[in-house]
């Protein structure tokens, strides 16, 4: 290496022997001429001997003070080795990775990080962060970017999906934090792979979706269960009371089911009602919640649905049951329904008083013969009386 592209501390150390190496001429040559000058004009012996102590003790003290100098440059030359050796223990390791961002571009990038985004640390000095974001992450990457820039926030610490050189996605967690040299903003970051992490933490939460949705749901019609119709009929009297629109609310009941499973089994039931909870899903809008209430009994709540065409739809799943034949084994089983119909505001306005009114209904319409719809009494004021019950039955069924 030659002497201009040494390192500064090895430049500083060559001048400092030179210095050493000079003084120590100039000294003898000085040393030198008062020899001759003093035999020159005759001077004693003492005389040059005193003025020979006087530039020896000089040169002492000068070659003391750039010694000094010397092992003082030594001594921070090894704590700057020493540094710059820890540093590169630190940005080498093989556990995360390490990048300095100058004006948008990678300035800096250690192995692992390299190894992250799958490039070479040549392609990558040509890159940004920005480039190496999925397509739905540039924007929260450019928005973090922006905040360390502007001065909003020095630090930041946020996960988003990259894409590798190889067009695989991973998950990378960015630690990152603002820097000012001189005029310039850096930005220095540490780079994690968190695939596994996140991978998991998906599965979980997918995981948690599907029990939940299970303990909303009966096991074996798949409908959903009594206690998310408690309080997703709360949820909607609400909405249809503020919004000032109807809602409706149909009970069905299975007819003659205890004959059924005393004659075919329990499994010959379970088969029957599956097949009504088929028929009723079948009919459902997307916005309707069907129940399974509990044992043969079923529940449709159909928001923004009047009474009549609540009756209707009700008629329908009716039919449909009727011209329904249930195959259990080498049995065929002939299946009816009865049901009843209630609706907000006209028969009330809690939950208690809608699945009241339905089920009064629906006993309305056994009475009357089962395989029918029925619709619920009207609570009428009356201002000479008492409130009034006006019955409202439907027309679409000959029993009716």
């Amino acid at each position: 290496m030659s002497e201009r592209e040494q390192p500064p501390h090895r430049a500083d150390v060559s001048l400092l022997r030179a210095e050493i190496a000079r003084q120590n001429k100039v000294i003898q040559a000085l040393m030198n001429r008062v020899e001759r000058s003093g035999m020159a004009a005759g001077g004693s012996d003492y005389d040059a001997f005193q003025a020979a102590i006087t530039l020896e003790r000089q040169v002492r003290r000068r070659t003391a003070e750039l010694e000094h100098a010397l092992r003082e440059n030594e001594r921070m030359t090894r704590a700057l080795r020493e540094s710059e050796a820890r540093f590169r223990s630190v940005v080498n390791q093989p556990l995360v990775g390490i990048s300095i961002v100058d004006n948008g571009r990678f300035a800096f990038t250690n192995a692992k990080h390299d190894e992250i985004y799958g490039y070479s640390a040549e392609e990558l000095a040509g890159l940004g962060p920005l480039d190496l974001a999925a397509e739905e992450d540039k924007p929260k990457v450019a928005e973090q970017l922006s905040r360390r820039l502007s001065g909003n926030a020095e630090t930041v610490d946020y996960t988003f999906r990259a894409r590798r050189k190889d067009g695989a996605e991973v998950d990378v967690e960015i630690n990152s934090s603002a820097m000012d040299l001189g005029e310039k903003r850096v930005f220095v970051s540490v780079v994690l792979d968190v695939s596994d992490r996140m991978r998991a933490e998906r599965e979980t939460q997918a995981l948690y979706e599907l029990l939940r949705e299970q303990s909303n749901r009966d096991a074996l019609t798949g409908l959903f269960n009594r206690r998310y119709l408690d309080a997703s009929l709360e949820r909607e009297l609400i909405g249809a009371i503020r919004g000032g629109y109807c809602l409706s609310v149909v009970m069905g009941d299975i007819d003659c089911f205890k004959t059924v499973n005393d004659r075919f089994g329990h499994l010959a039931g379970d088969a029957v009602m599956s097949a009504f909870a088929a028929q009723m899903t079948k009919l459902c809008r997307a916005s309707d919640v069907a129940c399974r209430y509990g044992g043969e009994e079923f529940v449709l709540v159909m928001p923004g649905m009047t009474a009549a065409k609540a009756g209707e739809r009700a008629e329908e799943l009716r039919a449909a049951i009727e011209t329904m034949p249930v195959r259990h084994g080498d049995a065929v089983i002939a299946v009816t329904a009865s049901f009843g119909v209630a609706s907000c505001p006209e028969c009330g306005k809690t939950k208690g008083d809608l699945i009241a009114a339905a089920d009064n209904a629906l006993y309305a319409a056994k009475r009357g013969g089962r395989n029918q719809v029925r619709g619920a009494a009207v609570t009428k004021p009356n201002h000479s009386t008492a409130p009034q019950t006006i019955a409202r039955p439907f027309n679409a069924h000959p029993s009716i």
